[in-house]
């Protein structure tokens, strides 16, 4: 088993731009590191063409973003790389490359609650899977802590430079886990989906009222959201222009990267060719895939009385964990509570999980 280590804190509060410069100038070289890898990869795939056009032309494309990212966003973005002494081109980047290559299908969620949990709250756990950029992901993992003054404060398991929020919860304990999911529906003119997801956090007290903030914004991408409160969870499965909501059976409730609604299963995309030198296998880029993920979710789940814990082992099984599961965290929103798994390397289950009393 990998040994313990200590998950990075960056604490947040004041103004977009001063939030923003804080964090670009605490997490510059780190964010750096991120610009490194990307263009490592591209140099690596362009043979004799370089990593610069491609870099070049993937920036151009994000901008189209742009115009649909809410203001105080794009304050904070722009603060953020003035402190990172960075091109904006950069955090924008970091910020919208799913929403352009949408490549990450193998993330997996569950949500227990009612008579399937030690307390009768709800528990919910993610696994966040990447075909690439592993080792640097793992190492880089940052939890940022975010007051938001009038709004809803907010922690988010993420990465340097990244202003979005693909794994949190907010200070009135809902939690958020963003899976992808192949649609046939995408564009480029609408929010952001971390983006997206942020501005619900901030603003809903509730899994109803982070719900319809959701599917009230424009999307981008095919979407799986899982959103758990102490009491309740929900699962948004969303394209670019439809969206639906499932909720829990029996307290239990699973995603992982298919539609599962009968309102979104003629939306269901193709799912994509593994991309160059990624460490995952073909197998890991099919539906199959994610059909067996949420099947043996479901297997795993059987059963009362299940705690944090348990959750841990169930996101940890060969079954659901693999080689690019670069984060890992259980979410007790009753209590604002979190874990975090601390793996030195992919899967990050095999370490232990750190627990963080985010608002105590």
């Amino acid at each position: 088993m990998d040994q313990a280590r200590s998950l990075q804190i960056i604490e947040l509060s004041g103004s977009p731009q001063e939030r923003g410069h804080r964090h670009g100038a605490a997490l510059a070289r780190e964010i750096r590191l991120l610009r490194r890898a990307m263009l490592s990869y591209l140099a690596r795939v362009s043979f004799y063409v370089g990593a610069l056009p491609f870099y070049g032309l993937m920036q151009l494309l994000s901008r189209s973003f742009w115009p649909s990212i809410p203001g105080r966003l794009r304050q904070e973005m722009t603060a953020l790389a003035a402190g990172a002494n960075l091109g904006l081109g950069t955090v924008l980047l970091l910020n919208v490359i799913d929403d352009l290559f949408n490549s990450g299908p193998k993330c997996s969620a569950l949500a227990v609650g009612e008579n399937r949990t030690e307390s009768g709250a709800y528990l919910m756990g993610r696994n966040l899977d990447y075909p690439l950029f592993t080792d640097v992901l793992v190492n880089l993992k940052t939890l940022f802590i975010m007051d938001l003054g009038r709004r809803q404060s907010l922690a988010s398991l993420a990465w340097p430079g990244y202003v979005g929020v693909c794994t949190g919860m907010n200070g009135a304990g809902v939690a958020l886990a963003q899976l992808s999911a192949m649609s046939r529906e995408r564009t480029l003119r609408g929010v952001p989906a971390a983006l997206r997801f942020r501005t619900a956090l901030e603003e809903g007290e509730t899994v109803e009222a982070v719900a319809a903030r959701v599917l009230a914004t424009p999307a981008t991408i095919g979407n799986s959201v899982m959103l758990c409160g102490p009491q309740e969870a929900a699962v948004l499965e969303i394209s670019a222009h439809r969206g639906a909501i499932r909720l829990p059976a029996g307290g239990m409730l699973t995603a992982t990267n298919h539609y599962q609604s009968r309102e979104m299963a003629p939306l269901k995309g193709a799912f994509p060719s593994p991309p160059p030198y990624t460490c995952l296998e073909r197998y890991h880029f099919t539906e199959a895939y994610s059909q067996a993920r949420d099947l043996r979710l479901r297997q795993l789940v059987q059963g009362n009385g299940l705690g944090p814990k348990n959750l841990q082992g169930i996101l940890a099984d060969s079954g659901i964990a693999n080689a690019g599961t670069v984060g890992s965290a259980v979410f007790f929103p009753d209590k604002l509570t979190m874990w975090v798994a601390q793996g030195k390397r992919p899967p990050v289950n095999r370490g232990p999980f750190q627990k963080i009393e985010v608002w105590q």
